[in-house]
């Protein structure tokens, strides 16, 4: 069953690798930033992607201001980082290519959201800060018995309209991490799928964003 899975986990790379060397040109447009960043400790890191999300979000939509809340959440929205020497080779850079869709899918709410602000009475004010409710990064999945289930588990999540980008990156007994992006708040979105009867909760799993167990 494990080679099985591998098998099929490595002709899903290949087409992943294709893929993204397609879509390498316009990944940047817009949704890409690079800043300077003080080491490589995750503080140092997170502190810097928080700087590039204001970055994109200002060039995309100059009238709107992220709040605190939102960039606490800049890690969510990161599809890949890379860091590089700064200029003149004096410190150090760390690009951030953010996902696409996730981001537009934010700025729709928060347009939304400062729409509604502006409409509300006075008195209404509750001082909330709008929520991120996409965002990307891994899952794990595990109650695969066959090639079949592994087969069925991707054409399952690929049809969810609220996830996009669903790619296998590696395979451990019955298992299989995902890398993916989703439009709407983590736990509504893995409630859908709960409440669709093919899934079930499942322990958390070392480096995922959520667990999953998969029940046919």
């Amino acid at each position: 069953m494990r080679s099985i899975i591998a098998v099929l986990l490595a002709f899903s790379l290949l087409f992943v690798v294709h893929a993204h060397a397609d879509d390498a040109a316009p990944t940047s447009g817009g949704y890409s930033a690079t800043v300077p960043v003080a080491d490589t400790t995750d503080a140092a890191r997170d502190k810097a992607i928080a700087a590039a999300f204001t970055q994109v979000l200002s060039g995309l939509a100059p009238n709107t201001t992220p709040t605190a809340d939102v960039l606490a959440q800049a890690t969510g929205y990161v599809r890949t980082y890379r860091y590089q020497r700064a200029p003149g080779g004096n410190g150090l850079q760390l690009q951030v290519d953010f996902d696409p869709g996730s981001i537009q899918h934010l700025l729709q709410q928060m347009g939304a959201s400062a729409t509604a602000a502006a409409n509300a009475p006075a008195s209404a004010s509750s001082g909330g800060a709008p929520v991120a409710a996409g965002g990307s990064g891994t899952w794990w999945v595990d109650g695969i018995g066959s090639a079949q289930d592994f087969a069925t588990l991707l054409g399952t999540l690929r049809q969810s309209d609220q996830l996009q980008n669903v790619t296998p990156i590696a395979a451990q007994g019955d298992g299989v991490l995902l890398q993916l992006s989703w439009s709407a708040s983590l736990p509504d979105v893995l409630n859908a799928l709960i409440a669709s009867g093919h899934f079930s909760a499942a322990p958390a799993h070392q480096g995922a964003d959520a667990s999953l167990h998969w029940t046919h």
